[in-house]
């Protein structure tokens, strides 16, 4: 999965939920997955910082 499909899916589950379209019994479920979707794109987010600093540093100073 990508960040985007991640992100994406994110806004989704947000948007049924904001707008009272999730039946109550499957509520937990979504938002279980709204959690585990935003972990992912922490993570995805953290491991690019952390790409873009190594790229950062191993460029010539001026």
């Amino acid at each position: 999965m990508t960040y985007q499909d991640a992100y994406d899916q994110l806004l989704t589950l947000v948007d049924e939920i904001e707008n009272e379209e999730v039946p109550l019994d499957d509520l937990p479920a979504k938002i279980r997955r709204a959690t585990e979707l935003i972990t992912f794109c922490q993570q995805r987010l953290r491991a690019v910082e952390g790409e873009y600093q190594e790229i950062i540093e191993k460029m010539p100073k001026r």
